[in-house]
C-alpha cells in the first residue's frame, strides 16, 4: 500500500507543478468513494474544471487492486465544494467529478 501512496504523491506533485498551485483540498477516501484501503484524493479547482488525483479501484477477481485516477471534469457539474466538516457531501462531490 505504501507504493500506491507514493505513486499518488508523485502524481499529485506533477499536477500541482502543471497547475502552479497546491491542491485546494486533500480528502482521505473511504468505502463511500472507492473500495480498498483509505488513500488521499487531492482536489484542485480551476475557473472551469475540477481536477482530482486519487485512487480508483479495480474490483476484479484479484481483490482490491488500486489504480491511479486523474479526473478532469467540468466544474459546472457540482461547482460548490462542501465544507471540510461534511464528509458525506464531499464524497458525493468527488463522485460527481470522477464518475461523469
Amino acid at each position: 500500500m505504501q507504493e500506491c501512496a507514493e505513486v499518488l504523491d508523485r502524481a499529485a506533485d506533477a499536477v500541482a507543478a502543471h497547475l502552479g498551485a497546491a491542491p485546494e483540498r486533500t480528502v482521505t477516501s473511504d468505502a463511500a468513494v472507492v473500495t480498498g484501503p483509505p488513500m488521499p484524493h487531492r482536489i484542485w479547482r480551476t475557473a472551469t474544471h475540477a481536477v482530482i488525483v486519487g485512487p480508483h479501484a479495480d474490483n476484479g477477481p484479484y481483490g482490491y487492486l488500486t489504480h491511479l485516477q486523474l479526473a478532469a471534469s467540468p466544474l459546472s457539474m457540482a461547482p460548490h465544494m462542501p465544507l471540510a466538516d461534511d464528509p458525506e457531501g464531499m464524497a458525493r462531490w468527488i463522485e460527481a467529478h470522477i464518475d461523469w
